[in-house]
C-alpha cells in the first residue's frame, strides 16, 4: 500500500496516522503490529520529512504502549543501519517531555549514552537530544544519576574547544 507510494503521498499517510497518536493514541493498540513494521521500514528511507515523522510516532507511540513496542525498539536501536538507528535515537525526544513514568525508559539510557560515541553525527546529535530531553523531565531524569560522569566526558568529548 504505502510501499510504492510517492514521497508525498508516504508523508500525508504518515501524517494522519501521526495526528492519531497525537490526539487519541489509544485507539491504535490492536494495529501496533501493523504499525511498528511500517515505521521501522520507514525509518531509513532517504526523505528526512518522513523520518521525522516516524521518530515523532515511534515516540508518541511509546508514551501510550511502552511494554508493547519495547522489544522492536531497542532491536532498531542496537542495530547495524545507521539511519534507522539515528531515527529511532530521535523518537525518545518525542516520548520524554511530560513522561511521568521512568520505568519504560530504563532499557534504553545505556544504549543512548553509548550511541553519543557513535562515528556517525546524526546518531550523535539525536541521543544527545533525547537525553537532554529526559535531564529536563523532572519525573525521569534519576535515571541518568548513575550515568553523569559517562554523559559529561562524552558530551565534552564531543565539544572540542578550537
Amino acid at each position: 500500500m504505502i510501499k510504492n507510494s510517492q514521497p508525498q503521498e508516504k508523508y500525508m499517510f504518515l501524517s494522519t496516522i501521526r495526528e492519531i497518536i497525537v490526539n487519541k493514541p489509544g485507539c491504535l493498540g490492536q494495529y501496533l503490529d501493523i504499525l511498528m513494521p511500517l515505521y521501522l521500514e520507514h525509518a531509513n528511507i532517504d526523505d528526512e520529512p518522513i523520518r521525522n515523522i516516524v521518530s515523532e510516532s515511534i515516540g508518541k507511540l511509546f508514551l501510550t504502549f511502552p511494554d508493547k513496542i519495547e522489544p522492536k525498539l531497542l532491536m532498531a536501536i542496537n542495530g547495524n543501519d545507521v539511519v534507522t538507528v539515528a531515527t529511532c535515537a530521535k523518537s525518545f525526544k518525542y516520548s520524554t517531555h511530560n513522561n511521568k513514568n521512568h520505568n519504560s525508559f530504563k532499557k534504553f539510557v545505556i544504549p543512548l549514552i553509548k550511541l553519543i560515541g557513535n562515528p556517525d553525527l546524526a546518531i550523535k546529535k539525536n541521543s544527545l537530544e533525547s537525553l537532554g530531553q529526559i535531564v529536563y523531565n523532572p519525573n525521569i531524569n534519576c535515571l541518568l544519576a548513575n550515568h553523569v560522569e559517562e554523559l559529561v566526558q562524552k558530551a565534552l568529548l564531543e565539544t572540542p574547544v578550537k
